[in-house]
């Protein structure tokens, strides 16, 4: 039986401060005769987007690996479906393999991206039972927690976190700063932006640091909720273990069910029981470095992750790559301006042999992939409408922003509807033969005011191009920095163009031109990406 893959390929960004590689790279070497990095951060900030895609098509066209690994946080940037399908086609027996651990924030995009993969392993591990409610069989739960080379440390820091500013951590943070707790903080420099914390923020860790900081740390502490605020499983904590470190967690309902509280690991619900159990594990050490023992030894026999991967990647040998992606659906049709305006009864008639309404309207190009996703979201989901998001383009720039309606780490808002497109939406005949005259005034006056978490399927993968909207689209600044409804992508053309002053002063012209003609958001983005002193 074959127990190794001949070549292994992993495109991901492979800068110091990244972690894939560092978690990733002993464990892939154990399973594979040859192990292939691709710095897609790398390549893309040299060529570009557009030649990227070429790239990246042609090395595995060129290497042709048995397994190519890739990460979803990665290529909200790219058309991930065209490069997906481009590689089936130039290496058919290559088994691709999406690593996502954030499916709590990410699912409405990781789920319909996981369709174009052989397989998708989880971070999440109760997110495996959803993927398989959802028809998808091919999802694994496997955590990248691996550093039992590293030697123990001798404690230097009392009290360490690392991580981002979200939910509601700022405010523990503050509150055990102010009652006296000796806490050192490192993680993304927004940290710096708040006067009571910038006193103890030390900077982003590069990863041989970041691992040695968690095993000079006595108690590491682990925040739980996501961007939404919601308890998820955090995977912080078992890298912790895995080094025989303690760590000090927010109250999460999944890793409840899997380590023992007081035995193998220790939890809060409030910042005031934090503060209680920090300086009861900072006096009883003993009891501290007993719990960081067992939950070391539970973590390397339940999650490890070399004997995880070695057991997935055994399995995926033995079989062959399959394709998920829907099939094309006949049952579709199209509805532009000239049949839009034509009598109901008329109209009705020729959607009689239809099942499923979609919409044309302005100048618009969409994606080949478009039509059978957002029918199969209707299906899978049991809704009446889809809703997919869309990139802004010109001639010139090409795709210079993201509208998604499903911001990250936020929920669906009625706010949100003037920025909607009805080039965005398709819906079951019954929904629009039963709102036609809501739908006929929506497509008329461009305000979509349908679309709600109840009755629509969200697919948070552009599957539209856009080129004309609203110039008040950009006017609120909350809904154009980075995790707000648009993501920009212009800086990274200008910077992958620097080193030709052609093509650079070329778009730097196609800037000017569109800030001209009423795009002053651009002004506004380049100014929000400058480095603050």
């Amino acid at each position: 039986m074959k127990n190794k893959a001949n070549k292994i390929m992993v495109i991901t960004v492979t800068d110091v401060r990244n972690i894939p590689k560092q978690q990733w790279t002993k464990p892939l070497t154990e399973n594979c005769k040859e192990l292939v990095w691709i710095d897609l951060k790398k390549i893309y900030l040299e060529h570009g987007k557009e030649k990227t895609q070429k790239i990246l098509l042609k090395k595995v066209e060129q290497e042709k690996p048995e397994f190519l690994f890739m990460y979803d946080s990665l290529f909200y940037d790219i058309n991930l479906l065209s490069l997906m399908d481009g590689i089936k086609q130039v290496s058919k027996k290559t088994r691709t393999v999406l690593f996502s651990g954030d499916d709590d924030l990410t699912f409405d995009y990781t789920r319909y991206l996981a369709l174009f993969f052989d397989y998708i392993l989880l971070g999440l591990i109760d997110y495996v039972k959803i993927y398989e409610e959802h028809g998808l069989n091919n999802a694994y739960y496997i955590t990248p927690a691996d550093y039992k080379e590293i030697p123990q440390q001798a404690k230097k820091y009392d009290v360490t976190f690392m991580g981002a500013d979200k939910a509601d951590r700022r405010e523990v943070l503050d509150y055990l700063h102010k009652s006296g707790v000796n806490i050192t903080l490192f993680g993304y420099p927004t940290w710096k932006k708040y006067p009571g914390l910038r006193d103890i923020y030390k900077g982003m860790l590069p990863s041989e640091e970041y691992l040695k900081t968690i095993s000079q740390s006595k108690i590491n502490l682990c925040f739980s909720k996501n961007m939404l605020g919601v308890p998820h499983l955090t995977g912080r904590f078992l890298e912790n273990s895995v080094l025989k470190s303690f760590s000090l967690i927010e109250y999460s309902p999944q890793v409840a069910e899997l380590l023992k509280e007081g035995k193998e690991i220790v939890m809060f619900k409030t910042k005031e029981e934090a503060l209680k159990k920090i300086k009861y594990y900072l006096e009883h050490e003993n009891e501290r470095e007993n719990i960081a023992k067992a939950a070391y030894k539970k973590v390397t026999v339940d999650f490890d992750f070399r004997k995880n991967l070695k057991k997935f990647i055994q399995k995926a040998l033995k079989q062959k790559p399959k394709s998920n992606v829907p099939k094309e659906d006949s049952s579709l049709i199209y509805l532009n301006e000239k049949l839009m305006k034509e009598p109901k009864e008329q109209l009705f008639k020729k959607i009689k042999n239809f099942e499923y309404i979609a919409f044309s309207k302005g100048k618009v190009i969409k994606s080949r992939f478009k039509d059978r996703l957002q029918v199969y979201s209707i299906k899978e989901n049991k809704k009446q409408i889809s809703c997919c998001d869309y990139t802004i383009y010109s001639k010139q720039l090409g795709d210079y922003a993201r509208f998604r309606f499903v911001p990250f780490g936020k929920v669906p808002n009625r706010e949100y509807a003037p920025y909607l497109s009805i080039n965005q939406i398709v819906m079951t005949k019954k929904f629009f033969i039963e709102n036609f005259a809501q739908i006929k005034n929506a497509y008329k006056k461009e305000m979509i005011n349908f679309v709600n978490q109840k009755n629509t399927a969200f697919v948070s993968i552009p599957l539209v191009r856009i080129s004309k909207f609203r110039s008040k689209f950009f006017k609120q600044k909350e809904l154009t920095e980075q995790l707000g409804l648009f993501l920009f992508s212009f800086h990274r053309e200008l910077y992958a163009r620097r080193k030709n002053p052609i093509r650079f002063m070329q778009y730097v012209f196609s800037l000017l031109k569109e800030i001209i003609m009423g795009k002053r958001f651009i002004i506004k983005q380049i100014k929000y990406r400058i480095p603050k002193s």
